[in-house]
């Protein structure tokens, strides 16, 4: 015979209440518990939204707080600039100053930071193709041109010096299109000198694809064509590289 034949009336009224005041008890206890969550969640939630709002407010201002030298486009060759080869590197030419003209050139750059050329054009071609009657006989180059924005008083010996000392990346920029383009430069500072910062430019001649033999590389001055001409330099401070 079960407990609950052997128990009187009063006694499962007393029992039933029991056992629903466990269950009020335990039910208050996960609200409480679902509650407490709920709030941590939430908590969590808004701290989330804080950070991502910060974020962006950062985002954004790191890329609207820049620092510009802006020149006036006119196109440069290496017969303009007067370039010089390295001695030992022929096929490399020394750093030469873009030239300066108008107004808004100078600036202040964060070294380290990323910096980036705005080109209205960087063009390339190879001589060679359009040699008669065989191709590629005389000039084999195919000229392109890397940028870094240094010190207005560097010279080529001080530029690379940085450079090979930070390990700096350098890449190269020049098509056979006259498509507006942009490339990231380094940015650096040279100690002792005057902060005021402009942009470099060196030529560096490779054999073009075109040949299928090995041939030495050929003098800067001498052979391959490019020209560019720079619409602004654009430096970031807040963003690192």
């Amino acid at each position: 015979m079960s407990n609950s034949q052997t128990m009187s009336l009063d006694q499962r009224i007393a029992a039933l209440q029991q056992t629903n005041g466990e269950l009020v008890a335990s039910n208050n206890t996960l609200t409480s518990e679902v509650t407490a969550k709920m709030g941590a969640i939430n908590a969590t939630v808004a701290g989330a939204e804080t950070r991502v709002d910060q974020a962006i407010a950062e985002l954004a201002a790191s890329h609207s707080d820049t620092k510009i030298n802006y020149y006036d486009g006119t196109v440069y060759s290496k017969d303009t600039l007067g370039i010089e080869a390295e001695e030992g590197q022929e096929h490399i030419s020394k750093w030469k100053k873009v030239p300066l003209t108008g107004a808004g050139f100078y600036q202040y750059p964060s070294a380290g930071a990323l910096t980036r050329v705005q080109f209205i054009n960087s063009y390339i071609k190879a001589p060679g193709y359009y040699e008669k009657p065989v191709q590629y006989v005389e000039d084999w180059s195919i000229t392109q041109m890397q940028f870094v924005l240094a010190n207005e008083k560097a010279t080529s010996e001080q530029i690379n010096h940085v450079l090979n000392e930070q390990g700096s990346v350098l890449y190269k920029t020049g098509y056979w299109d006259s498509t507006p383009r942009m490339l990231t430069i380094p940015c650096i500072f040279i100690p002792g000198l005057h902060p005021y910062s402009v942009l470099f430019v060196r030529f560096i001649n490779s054999n073009t694809e075109q040949i299928p033999d090995p041939r030495p590389l050929q003098n800067i001055t001498q052979f391959g064509y490019a020209t560019f001409a720079v619409d602004r330099v654009v430096n970031y401070p807040h963003i690192k590289v």
